[in-house]
């Protein structure tokens, strides 16, 4: 295996320079590289793999070095922990990075926790939740204007089988059938039936008319753009609500999403609760006067009247930009949630889900945070994507713009993937808790003492990022991935006839 084989097999340690002599191509990696790792642990390797446990599926976990000092319950010190005593003389903890591409195993840790928190948001009986499933929910999906003419696929009868949409094999409908020559010479129509995977998807007929500048300020402005949106809404519930004689407020949890063409749209869960009097952080129904409809109605009213004017900018004549949704009949999606022939909780769950750990990749580049000396490279005039970069980086020259260069790998849009009303549901905050209570208890949560957090102070400080050697990558993974299956045999392998318990095969 090569150096470039080996880098795109594990890219988060340095591959060798040279091509080792005898590559085992049935595991995909070479078995020296364990050999070596083994021999730089020695002897206790049993320790080190226990030692790496909590971060072992991690692509580039965090090494941490310090001390860690148990005190009594009157607050003294009983004993201090140095990390030099340990194997490696760090501590080992994983890098928390959402994104699938970066760190498969955190991002699913991501992934599950948002799982767990909007279900819980909605179906409710934990976390100390009342059940919620007589509540009005909607999943709501908002998206942009159009900023010019792209190349698009519109399938608009999917076969009986058909599950996926980055898989769909259907026949498309034509591109852009119609269409005339833009000023600058270009014929403004495609009669090609995009498949799924097509490079052209979502890239501008002419990139001379495209609005670039237009679609990154509206990327910029999403987040102030959702927040009117919802100052609307609520005061649209407000005059629903003394219409029937009833208090509403509107919890929600929201993420959003890129679209090939570059720029994102949101998916919401909106649920509608009601207000007791007597306890007025209570979530409770709503009255059942209103209905699913009305709830519906305020929300697309919000979503279509919402607009503004960003502030001006010297690029645009000293204006600002009209920053408003999309068509609402187009770009606005309101679904019921538990209705009669919509989606369930389930579906809903999982869809969002399956979102948080992504980011750029739908638009086929992935890039990382650009300076001056990484613009040039990216902001190539030819490309979409490169004019997208170098909009947002001309544009943040200009006093009040200049958020728009910190985030031009991402076109101009900042901020967190995942937010929500404090009281939809439990934070991440609690799953964090949950996983550092598993683990101190070794599996037995119920013997949980609260003043355990206390008792324990570490005083640690960053020491490296990333596993010493391929070899150490290699053997944490494969203990990561032996344990998985040795879980998997035990809670959901049948007994057979004699009582014994049918076992998976542990990773090589």
């Amino acid at each position: 295996m090569g150096a470039g084989e080996n880098a795109e097999t594990w890219p988060w340690v340095n591959p060798r320079a040279s091509a080792p002599a005898h590559p085992d191509t049935r595991l995909g990696f070479d078995p020296t590289e364990v050999a070596t790792a083994r021999k730089r642990v020695g002897p206790g390797f049993d320790d080190w793999l226990s030692h790496i446990s909590a971060a072992a599926a991690c692509t580039r976990p965090i090494r941490l070095s310090g001390q860690i000092d148990v005190k009594n319950a009157d607050g003294t010190i009983m004993h201090t922990v140095d990390t030099d005593t340990m194997p490696d003389g760090a501590i080992y903890t994983p890098c928390g990075n959402r994104r699938a591409s970066v760190c498969p195993s955190c991002a699913e840790v991501y992934r599950r926790d948002t799982y767990q928190i909007i279900r819980a948001g909605l179906e409710g009986n934990r976390y100390g939740l009342p059940p919620l499933g007589q509540h009005i929910a909607v999943f709501l999906t908002a998206t942009a204007p159009s900023f010019g003419p792209v190349h698009h696929r519109v399938v608009k009868t999917h076969a009986a089988d058909c599950r996926t949409k980055a898989g769909c094999t259907c026949r498309a409908a034509i591109c852009r059938p119609f269409g005339k020559t833009c000023p600058h010479g270009v014929e403004i129509r495609c009669t090609t039936r995009h498949k799924a995977g097509d490079s052209n998807l979502g890239t501008p007929l002419c990139l001379d008319c495209y609005d670039h500048a237009g679609q990154v300020v509206w990327n910029h402005e999403a987040p102030e753009l959702w927040r009117r949106t919802l100052q609307e809404a609520d005061r649209e519930l407000s005059r629903l609500g003394k219409r029937y004689g009833v208090d509403l407020r509107r919890r929600y949890v929201k993420v959003y999403e890129f679209q090939v063409r570059g720029v994102i749209h949101y998916h919401a869960v909106i649920r509608l609760d009601g207000y007791h009097p007597d306890c007025p952080s209570a979530i409770v129904p709503a009255d059942r006067i209103v209905t699913r409809d009305m709830f519906a109605a305020v929300l697309r009213h919000a979503f279509t009247a919402t607009a503004y004017t960003s502030r001006p900018h010297p690029a645009n004549g000293g204006k600002g930009w009209e920053i408003r949704w999309g068509d609402p009949d187009k770009g606005l999606d309101i679904r019921h949630i538990n209705a009669t022939g919509e989606i369930s909780v389930e579906q809903v769950t999982a869809y969002i889900a399956k979102y948080v750990t992504k980011s750029t990749e739908v638009t086929g580049q992935v890039f990382r945070r650009v300076d001056d000396l990484t613009v040039e490279l990216h902001a190539t005039p030819d490309t979409h994507l490169g004019r997208l970069i170098r909009a947002c980086w001309d544009l943040g020259t200009a006093d009040g713009w200049h958020r728009l260069r910190r985030y031009a790998h991402q076109y101009g849009h900042g901020g967190h993937i995942t937010t929500k009303s404090r009281g939809f549901s439990v934070t991440y905050t609690l799953k964090r808790w949950e996983r550092t209570i598993w683990r101190r208890t070794q599996g037995f949560p119920e013997l949980w003492d609260d003043q355990q957090a206390e008792l324990v102070v570490y005083r640690l400080g960053y020491h490296a990022t990333g596993w010493i050697t391929t070899g150490d990558a290699l053997l944490a993974n494969s203990a990561a991935d032996a344990a998985r299956r040795r879980a998997h045999a035990r809670d959901y392998a049948p007994d057979d006839d004699q009582g014994a318990v049918i076992t998976l095969p542990a990773a090589a």
